[in-house]
């Protein structure tokens, strides 16, 4: 870079300031005195500095400015950045417990980068190094590989569903595999975690074996009578045992004062009857007590698993399972389900089955669930095997019930083009 034309009529006597290539060189940033003036004819010009300390150097023009430099601290963290210390600066700001370590390095820096103007200039330059190098060590993070060497994965955009489902018609196999899905959402048929893990052959034949095992002992103990009686209650707290006591106490003394009514003993009944509505004022007030601290709110997953497994077995016996990802969680009320990987399903099979499909499967879903476990009326399905389409004379035809769960059949066929 050659000088400017302007610094070749400097003056002995004249003040510049002095502004080498790298900042770490002694009296980088100071202002200086021209000793000897640049001589004009020559192609590398040089300027002959005398510094407040006394110091002497020769230096290229190039390197003198005849204007304070500013106050800017970008070039000064970019110097820092190509120091070796850089590096092990980035390094240590990964981790937490070497953060002091990592400000002491970034003075450090400040020091070398920085021309002597005073200590206040190096503080604001420690925090820029420390804040870029905070960055450079975030960033270097996320590019960290993870697990069995694989990086970060890159951030993908969904593809537009095309197909709007308008006119589509199922033919009697469609149907069937329908009615499949149907029966293997209703029983539950999802992979747990635990299954999901990544074993190898030899391992999950091992667990196999055991589980069969342990089914055979447990199935001969029960047919000998040596497995112990289970406590349904399970262990409970405080509250519990007085709503079950309470309950167990009243009982016999609610029999006796009946004898002493028969036995014409009616201050002795009084009194026993008394003690009877004390044991139930303890009842219900422990009942009260659980209600109020019991979860109102679900959250989480609605099944235990996210990959549904769909079985269909032939007419030989031969089986084949199908498998999707069915991800229904709770909404933000604790009350409603929604499908977590609606959007997913339809950017797969390029089927647009619409928000008020996947909340007719989720109602269908919690409503079948509800009524065969006995916690909500309505008839119980029995024939689990056509849940959507019934048998009508060797022919699956629509149920009319299912007018209730408006576009249902949107969001199984979704599930039926994304079976692999």
């Amino acid at each position: 870079m050659k000088a400017p034309a302007s610094l070749l009529t400097l003056t002995a006597g004249q003040s510049v300031w002095y502004l080498p290539a790298r900042m770490n060189r002694p009296h980088a940033g100071e202002r200086a005195t021209v000793t000897r003036a640049p001589r004009p004819d020559v192609q590398t010009p040089t300027v002959r500095l005398t510094f407040a300390s006394g110091d002497a150097l020769t230096v290229p023009l190039r390197h003198v400015s005849a204007y304070q430099p500013s106050a800017d601290a970008a070039p000064l963290v970019d110097e820092a950045r190509r120091l070796p210390s850089w590096r092990r600066l980035v390094t240590q700001l990964q981790d937490p417990a070497s953060h002091p370590a990592a400000e002491q390095r970034a003075r450090q820096l400040a020091g070398m980068v920085t021309p002597r103007t005073g200590s206040a200039a190096k503080t604001d330059v420690a925090r820029m190094i420390l804040e870029a190098a905070q960055a450079e060590a975030v960033s270097a993070q996320a590019r960290t590989p993870g697990r069995a060497g694989r990086g970060q994965p890159a951030p993908t955009h969904l593809p537009v569903p095309t197909d709007d489902l308008c006119t589509f018609r199922l033919d009697q196999e469609g149907r069937a595999m329908v009615n499949n899905i149907a029966r293997c959402i209703h029983r539950r048929y999802f992979l747990s975690d635990a299954e999901l893990r990544d074993l190898s052959d030899a391992e999950r034949e091992q667990a196999q074996i055991h589980g069969t095992l342990r089914t055979f002992i447990r199935r001969a103990q029960g047919e000998a009578g040596l497995l112990p009686i289970k406590d349904t209650g399970g262990k409970g707290s405080a509250l519990h045992g007085q709503l079950h006591d309470s309950l167990t106490h009243a009982y016999p003394l609610a029999l006796e004062a009946c004898q002493m009514l028969l036995a014409g003993k009616d201050d002795h009944a009084l009194t026993l009857a008394l003690r009877v509505r004390e044991h139930l004022l303890t009842h219900v007030a422990a009942n009260s007590e659980l209600d109020r601290a019991r979860r109102k709110h679900h959250t989480g997953r609605y099944f235990h698993g996210d990959v549904l497994s769909v079985r269909e077995i032939h007419e030989d016996g031969r089986m084949t399972q199908y498998y999707t990802r069915l991800t229904i969680i709770y909404a933000e009320d604790g009350h409603s389900l929604v499908v977590a990987n609606a959007a997913e399903l339809e950017a797969l099979t390029g089927t647009r089955a619409g928000v008020q499909a996947w909340n007719s499967l989720c109602r269908w879903t919690e409503d079948l669930s509800e009524r065969a476990g006995g916690r909500k009326q309505g008839r119980r399905q029995d024939d689990d095997r056509h849940l959507i389409y019934r048998d009508d004379d060797g022919h699956l035809r629509l149920r009319a019930a299912l007018d209730r769960y408006p576009n249902l059949l949107r969001a199984f066929e979704c599930l039926r083009r994304a079976l692999i």
